[in-house]
């Protein structure tokens, strides 16, 4: 092997480090031992470490341009003033996975940095084969050393799961952990009085899984449950053990409903394996980009089960097997759907049923538009709602464009200016981004709200301050926002009679006009006249009542 020359002109080292979990073990141990290492290999030759990059809680597959400090590396390594020549690194297998060493190492050597690891006893030589082939075998060794860490960690849980141990982490709703008279079966760990764990009903929340269940055998869907627990100011799941969510307090949702009951192991068998993480490549058509890992459901029969029962049971295997025959888990290909294209329904978001006031959606039926407003299940039913309300968009659009004619037309057009005015000078248009940021000042209040609930239901200050503080900081980020877009246009020049005169004068018929716009243009037009109609069929023939944001004025048509 060649010996490390001496270092000729530089003794300044950058040093980088890798820390893969902050919770497994000390980013600051790891840092420290990781520091020695790096300035024993290069004191021998006067080197001195002047600039460090640590990258914690960051796996090994990642590749360096999506790690914050190994990115802020290579992209000072491009500048001239960096201060520093050479890079050292106190384990290789720590900085490089697979093949990325030859995906950075070529970078350095183009920027005249020399990369120093203990492996090979001081710097990297690009002219040499075997350097090359060293540290290629040290990137394989380490994505192979994470791929057996992975296989023996599945294995063992997967083990301990059949034999029906606790397995650690949050207890499910309805449960709560505690200790066995059994020891730990490491010895170590039985020598300092530590005992196995594992479940037992909690008397709290215990009556409400079981109460779940009942109500979903009964025919209640989820949201009706999730809205009935709600109203009773019953704990949710997030609010109940060691580890709370302020942010969840006091709020039911219809997938946390789903989750209970789908899960088995509230018949008290112990059950694993109901989703396996997969690394999948971001972009097959470049695989230096790396990969990302995802959560994959397995199918019930690769699931694992204890052979006898784990813990007490909270509802019987026939009330689960009743009531999960009933979920359909019909994932697909787990991709999301495109989104609509721009103006194929042309009233989206503006349609609102007049029986039970939800939204209506948009279906085409017989290569028409429609706006519909299904109620398949009871819980979402009214009860003199009809099982769909659907009305055909062409009936709307033209006494709707109609409407909106007679609104300009001489005996409406100085109303209708004066409405324009007054909305000029109170409500001047936004961006997009100032919008949004008194969205987030709203829902800061809400969010301190709960808090504040939290609070008095128990929750620890403590915990309450850190959320508090992140609230506020996105409040304060959402006001400032706002406050530089209005001192931005306070002084921008309100409209007059005469240019919205000359405004409508210019566009004409508005009739006219929005029939011959493209779908796109006419579906914005509309949402931005901020219209909202709503139908009602009472006996089959629909009248649609429209209101318009100018002045809070409306119609029937």
């Amino acid at each position: 092997m060649t010996a490390a020359p001496a270092i000729a002109d530089t003794t300044k080292f950058a040093v980088y480090m890798r820390t893969s979990t902050d919770d497994q073990q000390s980013p600051e141990d790891s840092r420290r031992w990781q520091l020695d290492t790096a300035s024993r290999l290069i004191a021998p030759h006067g080197g001195v470490i002047v600039e460090t990059y640590h990258d914690v809680d960051v796996s090994r597959e990642v590749p360096w341009a999506r790690r914050a400090e190994a990115t802020r590396l290579l992209s000072d390594a491009a500048n001239k003033t960096r201060g520093w020549s050479a890079v050292v690194i106190a384990e290789p297998s720590r900085a490089f996975s697979g093949g990325q060493f030859q995906l950075v190492f070529p970078q350095l050597t183009h920027y005249d940095i020399e990369l120093w690891v203990p492996e090979l006893g001081g710097r990297v030589d690009p002219e040499s084969e075997g350097h090359e082939m060293m540290m290629g075998l040290f990137g394989g060794l380490s994505k192979a050393e994470r791929r057996r860490v992975q296989v023996r960690t599945r294995n063992s849980t997967l083990a301990h799961a059949a034999a029906g141990r606790w397995l650690g982490g949050r207890p499910n709703y309805g449960y709560r952990v505690v200790d066995t008279p059994a020891p730990h079966p490491q010895r170590q760990k039985a020598a300092a009085g530590i005992r196995l764990r594992t479940l037992e009903p909690d008397p709290d929340t215990a009556p409400v899984v079981r109460r779940i269940f009942e109500m979903a055998d009964a025919g209640f869907g989820y949201r009706a449950i999730a809205t009935v627990l709600e109203s009773e100011g019953i704990p949710s799941p997030g609010e109940v053990g060691p580890t709370k969510h302020p942010r969840s307090a006091g709020i039911w949702a219809g997938s946390a409903v789903r989750a209970i009951l789908c899960n088995p192991r509230y018949t008290g068998l112990q059950v694993v394996g109901r989703q396996r993480r997969r690394d999948e490549l971001i972009d097959p058509t470049n695989p230096a980009v790396g990969t990302r890992s995802h959560q994959r459901r397995q199918r019930e029969e690769d699931w694992v089960r204890s052979e006898a029962p784990a813990w007490p049971a909270i509802i019987e295997p026939e009330l689960f097997h009743r009531v999960s025959s009933r979920i359909v888990n019909n994932y697909g290909s787990q991709r999301r759907l495109p989104r609509t294209e721009p103006g194929k329904y042309l009233l989206s978001g503006l349609m609102r049923c007049g029986l039970c006031g939800r939204s209506m959606h948009g279906a085409v039926m017989k290569g028409k538009a429609y706006y519909r407003c299904s109620i398949a299940r009871r819980d979402y039913a009214a009860t003199d709602h009809p099982p769909a309300t659907s009305i055909r968009e062409e009936r709307i659009l033209h006494p709707l464009d109609q409407w909106l004619e007679s609104l300009v037309d001489p005996r409406n057009r100085d109303a209708t200016v004066k409405a324009v005015l007054a909305a000029d000078a109170n409500a001047p248009t936004e961006p997009a981004s100032v919008r949004k940021a008194r969205r987030a000042v709203a829902a800061s209040n809400v969010e301190m709200d709960r808090v504040l609930a939290a609070l008095r239901a128990g929750l620890d200050p403590e915990l309450a301050t850190a959320t508090t503080r992140a609230i506020q900081a996105d409040r304060d980020k959402a006001l400032a926002e706002i406050d530089r877009w209005e001192r931005e246009n306070g002084s921008a020049r309100p409209l007059t009679a005469a240019i919205v005169e000359a405004a409508l004068d210019h566009a004409g018929g508005v009739a006219v006009l929005l029939s011959a716009a493209d779908r796109p243009t006419r579906a914005s037009l509309y949402r931005n006249l901020g219209l909202e109609l709503t139908i009602n069929c009472p006996d089959g023939d629909p009248s649609v009542t429209v209101r318009y944001q100018l002045d809070g004025g409306g119609g029937r048509i």
